[in-house]
């Protein structure tokens, strides 16, 4: 399938005016027999800089009240998908930096960046939907999401062949902090796209306002690290290339860290130092077997039994919740079609 990542200029903070270049890039892409085109994040309205007075707030527009739908309303005259970065505002005031998901004319969904950062007002997202174009499994994550492993590890679960990434790299103030960020801008999607046998899309913005630039680090990446095409980091252009819809049988190998019990509660007790509340294999144990989908209790839910020697060590459910001190946080696979 052919896909498209569009690097867009650095517009000033509160412009729509991405929403006509995206047009022009829609109907580029359909002379192309591109199917599935990727925005930069918060190309709508702008990525606000917090630190520099500016807030989210002033270009958030709401999903259930029209609002989305309205602006994008020129995108919807096209058989593709479009993934566009916005910054949205729930029912409950809410703010989010997320990216809705068009297609054939539709608002098919929307994701919500799981790790929005610090020093922010913008909420964290709570789900990791599978959405579908065609035969084309795939996910959405957002700029600083990347630098996780975790939501790219649970979206090529759930059987997303290609992650598509939303990106805004216009905080730069100074060459300096351009120099130590630019390795990551293009070797992260690498990572991604290795570790979990996907494609990665990154769509970037180009460019410089006032005191701060972008990296442009728009780029696709193969499934075995393999950069597919990479854009010149200082101007708006479009990329395009043929992915794999079906990235095929994955090996064990990366997917089977549960072979090692040690690995496992070392790795677990990262997100829990004191280790209360959280069941964990002993260090002296031999290994922990395949995993086992359940349903104990009757309610219709998977859930992931791991057994150690026959013997129940815990029960997380689907999507990767680990008990907490007694709580069970859980992201959602959400509603993608």
């Amino acid at each position: 399938m052919r896909v498209a990542a569009y690097q867009a200029p650095y517009l000033t903070f509160g412009s729509f005016e991405a929403v006509g270049l995206i047009v022009k890039q829609v109907a580029s892409c359909e002379r192309q027999a591109v199917e599935v085109l990727c925005c930069p994040e918060a190309v709508l309205g702008g990525l606000a800089h917090e630190s520099d007075g500016q807030s989210p707030e002033d270009v958030a527009i709401g999903v259930d009240n029209g609002e989305v739908h309205e602006v994008l309303r020129p995108l919807m005259d096209t058989a593709m998908t479009v993934i566009v970065g916005f910054t949205e505002r729930d029912t409950g005031g809410d703010i989010f930096n997320s990216a809705a998901v068009v297609t054939s004319g539709e608002l098919v969904g929307v994701y919500r960046k799981v790790f929005p950062g610090y020093r922010t007002v913008v909420q964290a997202g709570v789900e990791l939907p599978v959405f579908h174009h065609g035969l084309l499994g795939y996910g959405v994550m957002i700029c600083n999401d990347i630098w996780y492993p975790e939501p790219a590890r649970v979206l090529a679960a759930r059987g997303a062949a290609v992650v598509f990434v939303p990106t805004n790299s216009g905080h730069l103030g100074s060459p300096a902090a351009a120099d130590g960020l630019r390795a990551r801008g293009e070797n992260l999607p690498v990572a991604r796209a290795v570790e979990n046998s996907t494609t990665v899309v990154v769509a970037d913005i180009a460019g410089r306002q006032g005191e701060r630039f972008a990296l442009g680090s728009t780029r696709i990446v193969g499934p075995d690290g393999t950069v597919l095409a990479a854009a010149p980091p200082d101007r708006e252009c479009l990329l395009i290339a043929d992915v794999q819809v079906d990235p095929g049988p994955r090996g064990p190998r990366g997917w089977d860290g549960y072979t090692n019990p040690a690995v496992t509660r070392a790795f677990l007790r990262l997100w829990n130092p004191s280790g209360k509340g959280l069941p964990l294999p002993a260090d002296d144990v031999g290994d922990l077997s395949a995993l086992d989908v359940v349903d104990e209790a009757g309610d219709g839910l998977e859930r992931h039994e791991i057994r150690l020697r026959g013997e129940e060590l815990d029960v997380l459910p689907e999507g990767g919740g680990v008990v907490v001190d007694g709580q069970e946080p859980e992201i959602g696979a959400g509603e993608g079609p």
